[in-house]
C-alpha cells in the first residue's frame, strides 16, 4: 500500500480487520445460528442459507471468512464500498467465483456509499430483490472525517432523513427539505438544506450513522455484528446512541478489544465488538435481561477461544451459576480475559448521574469486577460521597487561539502573563518556572483559570490523566492553566489536601482508570470527574493530611528553587525526599481508609 493510499484510508476512517476477529465474530453467529436450527429448523434442514451484508466491506475479509466457516453460501453475500482502490481489486478478490459461485460480481458488490440505499437490482436468489439481511456485519470507517467530503446530494438528504439516530432537530430539517424539494429539482431540493444543518450533517460521526444503517439492514430478529470505538460505548455525549441501540435491538454481547487490535493499519484507537439482535416488529423492548461481558488483553486465538466457549455456555442457558464473572490470568499472574454476565443492561443504561446529566456506560472495563472491589473496601468503613457533592468550582483551561486574535503575527505577550502546561507539573507540584507567556486578550478571556491558594489542579486528558497537585501558597505572578488542566475547588465539606491525597490512592487512581474514556487517549469530563467516590473522612484526619502534605510541598519548593540555581545535587537530594514523604503519605491514607490505622500521621 502506497503512503497515499494508506493516508486517504486513514482520512476515510478505514481501518482492516485482522483475521482472527473474523474468526470470532462468525464462532458467535454460528451459535446463533445452530441454536435457532436445532429450534427451528430453518437453515440447513430446509437448504435454506442465512443473508449476509457487510455495508462497509473493503476487501472482504468478513464475507470471507462467512463463506470459509459454512456460515452461508457465495450466492447469499453482499458487500458495499466508498472506497476507489478497493473496487478495483475486486475482480481479483471475487469471492464468488473463487468459491465455485458462477454469480456475477456486480449482483453482489456495490461501489457506493455505504450510507446510500442498496441499488434497485434484483438479488439472485430472491424475486423482487432484497433490503433487509439475516446478517449485518463488519468494521464500518470511524474516526475519520465523516460525512466531510461526501457532497450532500438528493438522495443522500432523502436517505439521511430516515437515520432516526440523528437529533430530532436535523432530522426534521431533512424531513422538511425532502418534502418541499418534491415539488423542485434537484439542485434545488439539495439547496433547501441550510449551511448550518450541512456543516453539523458533514461533522457528524460516521460510526453513528453506520450503527443506524447496521441495524436498518438487518432483518428483525436479524443478527448484527459491528466494531466500534469505545467512545460510542463510553462518552456521556452519545448517551443518546446507546438509547436508540437499545431501543432498536437487543444487546447480546460486547467484547473489548485490546487498544493495539488495529495497529497494523494505522490506529491505536480502543474499539469493541458490539453484538446485536433486532427487535421483531411488535416485539416488547426489554432492558432488564443480563449482557455478555467480556475483555481480552490480545488477539490471541486461544483468548477467542475462551470467550467463546463461556458464550456459548451463556447463550444456551448452561453455563454454572459460580461462573458469572470470570478473570483469567497467565503464568505470571497477569490478567489475560475477563467475562462478566450478571449485568442487566438496566444497570447499564442507569450507571452514571451528575448534578447535569444521566448516562449509560456500555464499556465492558467499566464493569469490572475489580473496581467494584474497591469500593466494596472503601464503604467496609466510611461514609462514600461523590467529588460532586463537593466542588463549587470547575474551570477547564485552554490555549491562546488565533482566530481569536490571541496568538500569531502581530499579537505582543505580557510576561507577567504566565500559562502552566501538563509538562509544568510532577506529582509533588509545579514548576513554577515552567510556563509560556501569552496575551493579554488571553488572559481577559481566561482570567477565570487562574490559580490560587487551596486550588486543586487536575490533569483532564493524556498519559498523565488524573496527576493532581495542591496550590499551597498565593502565587506572585498571573500564572493560567492550559486546556489539560483543570481547576477545581471545593466547599468547606472537604479539605482540598485530603481530596489530591485520595486521587493519588489507590482508590482514586482506579476509580479515574474505571470512569476514563476516550478513543485515541483518556480523558475525563467534569461530569465523570463527579461519579469518583471518596469516603467522608473526619475534620481532624483531613487536616492532618495537610499538614503532612505541605510538609512534604516545602522539599519540592527546594528542589524547583534549586533547580532554577542549576544545582543539580540539591534538586536531586530535595525533590527525591518530597516524592519519599508523598508515596508515605498516600501509603497511610490508603490504611486509613481501609480501617487498618486511625491517622494518615
Amino acid at each position: 500500500m502506497t503512503k497515499g493510499i494508506k493516508q486517504k484510508k486513514q482520512d476515510l476512517g478505514i481501518f482492516y480487520t485482522d483475521q482472527r476477529i473474523t474468526d470470532f465474530v462468525f464462532d458467535i453467529l454460528k451459535i446463533w445460528k445452530e441454536k435457532e436450527e436445532k429450534e427451528t429448523g430453518r437453515w440447513e434442514s430446509r437448504k435454506h442459507f442465512p443473508s449476509v451484508i457487510d455495508p462497509a466491506v473493503g476487501e472482504g475479509v468478513f464475507l470471507k471468512k462467512a463463506i470459509e466457516s459454512q456460515f452461508t453460501i457465495p450466492t447469499y453475500i453482499w458487500g458495499v464500498d466508498i472506497d476507489d482502490e478497493v473496487k478495483k481489486r475486486w475482480g481479483k478478490i471475487n469471492l464468488l467465483r473463487s468459491f465455485g459461485s458462477k454469480a456475477d460480481l456486480d449482483f453482489h458488490f456495490y461501489h457506493q456509499n455505504g450510507l446510500l440505499p442498496l441499488p434497485e437490482k434484483k438479488m439472485l436468489h430472491k424475486k423482487g430483490g432484497l433490503r433487509e439481511f439475516d446478517a449485518v456485519v463488519g468494521n464500518p470507517p470511524y474516526g475519520g472525517i465523516g460525512l466531510g467530503e461526501t457532497k450532500l446530494s438528493d438522495d443522500l438528504i432523502l436517505n439521511l432523513s430516515k437515520y432516526e439516530v440523528l437529533p430530532e432537530k436535523i432530522r426534521n430539517y431533512l424531513i422538511g427539505a425532502d418534502r418541499q424539494g418534491s415539488f423542485l429539482s434537484s439542485t434545488e431540493k439539495a439547496n433547501k438544506v441550510s449551511s448550518e444543518v450541512k456543516l453539523r450533517l458533514k461533522s457528524f460521526p460516521i460510526e453513528v450513522l453506520f450503527i443506524d444503517r447496521f441495524i436498518q439492514l438487518a432483518k428483525p430478529g436479524g443478527w448484527i455484528a459491528i466494531i466500534i470505538p469505545d467512545g460510542i460505548l463510553t462518552n456521556s455525549n452519545s448517551h443518546y446512541v446507546r438509547e436508540f441501540i437499545s431501543e432498536k435491538a437487543k444487546v447480546e454481547a460486547i467484547v473489548s478489544l485490546p487498544r493495539d487490535a488495529f495497529k497494523n493499519v494505522g490506529t491505536s484507537a480502543k474499539t469493541s465488538i458490539l453484538f446485536l439482535q433486532k427487535y421483531k416488529d411488535q416485539e416488547k423492548k426489554q432492558k432488564d435481561y443480563p449482557v455478555f461481558l467480556a475483555s481480552v488483553d490480545s488477539l490471541d486465538e486461544k483468548n477467542f477461544n475462551l470467550v467463546k466457549d463461556n458464550y456459548k455456555n451463556y447463550y444456551n442457558k448452561t453455563m454454572n451459576k459460580k461462573n458469572l464473572v470470570q478473570i483469567t490470568t497467565d503464568e505470571k499472574g497477569r490478567e489475560i480475559l475477563m467475562v462478566r454476565v450478571d449485568k442487566t443492561l438496566k444497570e447499564m443504561m442507569d450507571a452514571c448521574k451528575s448534578p447535569n446529566l444521566e448516562w449509560s456506560r456500555f464499556d465492558v472495563k467499566f464493569w469490572h469486577s475489580k473496581y467494584e472491589d474497591i469500593i466494596k473496601i472503601m464503604s467496609a468503613h466510611n461514609n462514600l460521597k461523590g467529588f460532586g457533592d463537593f466542588i463549587s468550582f470547575f474551570k477547564q483551561g485552554d490555549i491562546p487561539r488565533a482566530a481569536r486574535g490571541e496568538k500569531g503575527e502581530g499579537i505582543t505577550v505580557n510576561k507577567n502573563n504566565r500559562l502552566l502546561e501538563g509538562t509544568s507539573m510532577n506529582d509533588t507540584g509545579f514548576d513554577l518556572e515552567q510556563y509560556q507567556v501569552v496575551s493579554d486578550k488571553f488572559w481577559q478571556r481566561m482570567k477565570d483559570a487562574r490559580i490560587h491558594k487551596d486550588d486543586l489542579i487536575f490533569t483532564r486528558t493524556g498519559a498523565s490523566l488524573g496527576q493532581s497537585v495542591v496550590i499551597t501558597e498565593e502565587p506572585k505572578r498571573v500564572y493560567l492553566i492550559n486546556g489539560a488542566l483543570d481547576i477545581i475547588r471545593f466547599n468547606k465539606d472537604i479539605n482540598p489536601f485530603y481530596a489530591v491525597v485520595f486521587l493519588m490512592s489507590e482508590f482514586g487512581r482506579m476509580q479515574i482508570e474505571r470512569i476514563e474514556n476516550g478513543v485515541g487517549q483518556p480523558n475525563l469530563s467534569e461530569d465523570e470527574l463527579y461519579q469518583i467516590l471518596i469516603p467522608d473522612m473526619p475534620v481532624l484526619i483531613q487536616k492532618n493530611i495537610e499538614s503532612e502534605y505541605k510538609k512534604m510541598s516545602k522539599y519540592h519548593d527546594k528542589a524547583m528553587w534549586a533547580k532554577k540555581d542549576n544545582n543539580e545535587t540539591e534538586y536531586k537530594r530535595n525533590i527525591e525526599t518530597a516524592e519519599k514523604m508523598l508515596r508515605d503519605l498516600i501509603a497511610k491514607t490508603e490504611a486509613v481508609i481501609r480501617g487498618e490505622r486511625k491517622d494518615a500521621i
